[in-house]
Formats: structure tokens, C-alpha cells, sequence
């Protein structure tokens, strides 16, 4: 995951808009900001059980308030995969800062699966372009496509994630290539699949106390391709994120299909997810990068304070 300890503190010391930034999501949640930027994420603990999340979310605030606030640069159309889909709907403003971290917070108290219960995992497969996935799957029980995450090597291949039981996965692997089926040891949780049911149904009360708002800009889907433009879309957003693929190709499409002339990949991103694009990307994470987005506005006739911000 993109939660490394210490992402963001170089922005951190050179800005006082992303301390700020770092202060309210310390009072927000309680995790005062030196422990946001260093706590580790222990042996086997999932992504939203530790800080992680949250210093990934704060590190695309802050580089997002260091653009506006010293650059004037501001999105017209935002976008992000999976957790980041969260973040973007949070920077058009359809969800306050602070409902997006007690959203987080609660994530950290979703309950472990009851003991005994089926070990869950995520798998990597290359598959031909035109592999339709609900087929290859259809006889297959407890494995689901998570992501179709778009073309790799010349292009005659995609890459999707597929998330189920561990012992499903294996199973599954045998009908394949030797090899072909790669089980990631990292991940524990067989996210965006039927099989998060449970994290759905724990934030359910959350997410119905939470207002959406109608974005102030489009929130480009990462489910299908689609501009998200009220504030009911978007809570369908999060209430599916847990359960639901996620598509780059479909995320990227809706942003082509809005022409969009620049996008910033902001935070500790997977910026290779981008690099399909028809359009430019620039990836924003360090002060450097803070000026060579400035270059590319500029590079490429943007005028300001309008720009295209892309957030992974």
C-alpha cells in the first residue's frame, strides 16, 4: 500500500498550510502528527486497521491546500482508485475533511473476522486483452475480479487483481499456467469483493449520519465510467467502495471524455496507474514536484487557477 512512514514531511517543514492541514487532522482523530508521520503498520495488520491511511489522506490534503493556497492551482475534475476515490470526492467537496477521518477512524474498528473463518487473499493474473473476466470466473466459487487494473507489456495483455478465499485462489491457480496466478503475502483481505460485506454493513451507520454534498467539480468513477455530479452518487460511491471493482480504464476514460488537459497524481500514489493516459501526468509528492507542477501548468497553457488534478 502507499502508506509508507514519513510521506508528506518534507511538504510538512516548507509549508504552513499543510501544518495546518496536519493540526486538524490531529484533532480530528486524536493521532497527534508526529505519530501520523511514523507510526509502522504492525505484522499483519490491514491498511485501514493501522495510520496509514490516514497519512495518506493527509499527505493528498496538505500537497492539495500547498497547490491552492501557494499556487493558485485547483482542480476542475478530480478522480482516485479504490481508497483514493475517497480522498478525491473529499477534495470537491462533497464530504467535509473531518467526516472523511471519522469515516477513517471508524475503518480502524471494523472487527477481525470470527475465528476459524476462511483465510482471505488478494492475486495478480495477466490475462489477453479480450478475456471477458465474467466468464473466465464463472464457474469459479469464492473468486471474484477486484480490479481490472488495464494494458500491460505491448499492450495485447491487462492486468486485474482478483480477491477471494485463499484456498479458492490456489484452487483457481491450478487451471492455469504454470505461475500465471500470483497471491500476494502482503494482503489479508479480499478487498473489493463480496467478501467485505461485513466492512459495508459495520460503516453502514456511519455513512447514513455522514451529509454528501453535490461535488464542487466532477468526481470521475473508478467503478464504471461515469462523472459523479450529486451528492447521492457520491454516497453510492463509498458505500460500494468496499465490495465493488474498481476499473482504471473506465476511470481514466470519463476524465478523457471531460478532456482533460493535465493531470497531477498527488501523495504516495501508484503513478504508474496513470501512465495510460492520452492525457499528460504529473506526479506530486515532494517539494520538487510541487514546482514541476508548476512548469507543467505552465508547459502546457493552462491558465490559472484552473488545472486538472488526478488523485491516486
Amino acid at each position: 500500500m502507499n502508506d509508507q512512514p514519513g510521506a508528506g514531511a518534507e511538504l510538512y517543514e516548507l509549508f504552513p498550510s499543510v501544518q495546518q492541514t496536519y493540526a486538524n487532522i490531529a484533532e480530528w482523530t486524536g493521532i497527534d502528527v508526529d505519530r501520523i508521520f511514523h507510526e509502522q503498520r504492525q505484522p499483519g495488520q490491514e491498511h485501514r486497521q493501522g495510520v496509514g491511511a490516514i497519512r495518506q489522506a493527509a499527505a493528498v490534503l496538505g500537497i492539495a491546500d500547498v497547490l491552492a493556497a501557494e499556487y493558485g492551482i485547483t482542480p476542475t475534475a478530480v478522480s482516485g482508485l479504490s481508497f483514493g476515490a475517497l480522498v478525491s470526492a473529499t477534495l470537491a467537496g462533497a464530504v467535509e475533511r473531518q467526516d472523511l477521518f471519522t469515516l477513517l477512524m471508524r475503518l480502524r474498528e471494523v472487527p477481525a473476522p470470527p475465528p476459524g473463518s476462511p483465510r482471505q487473499a488478494v492475486a495478480m493474473l495477466r490475462i489477453p486483452f479480450d478475456t471477458d473476466t465474467a466468464a473466465l470466473l464463472a464457474d469459479v466459487t469464492d473468486v471474484y475480479l477486484s480490479a481490472d487494473l488495464g494494458r500491460v507489456g505491448n499492450g495485447n495483455e491487462r492486468m486485474v487483481l482478483l480477491g477471494g478465499y485463499r484456498t479458492a485462489l490456489d484452487q483457481f491457480g491450478t487451471t492455469l499456467p504454470a505461475g500465471a496466478l500470483h497471491v500476494s503475502e502482503d494482503h489479508g483481505a479480499a478487498f473489493h469483493s463480496p467478501l467485505q460485506q461485513h466492512v459495508s454493513d459495520f460503516l453502514a451507520p456511519t455513512l447514513d449520519a455522514m451529509a454528501f454534498k453535490d461535488p464542487r467539480v466532477p468526481v470521475h468513477s473508478c467503478m464504471e465510467r461515469k462523472a459523479l455530479t450529486t451528492g447521492e452518487e457520491i454516497r453510492d460511491l463509498f458505500r460500494r467502495n468496499p465490495t465493488d471493482p474498481v476499473n482504471v480504464a473506465d476511470m481514466i476514460g470519463s476524465l478523457e471524455d471531460a478532456g482533460t488537459e493535465l493531470g497531477l497524481v498527488l501523495g504516495p500514489a501508484a503513478f504508474g496507474t496513470f501512465q495510460s493516459a492520452s492525457f499528460p501526468v504529473v506526479h506530486v509528492e515532494s517539494p520538487d514536484h510541487v514546482f514541476e507542477a508548476m512548469t507543467a501548468v505552465y508547459d502546457f497553457g493552462i491558465e490559472l487557477p484552473t488545472g486538472e488534478t488526478v488523485v491516486g
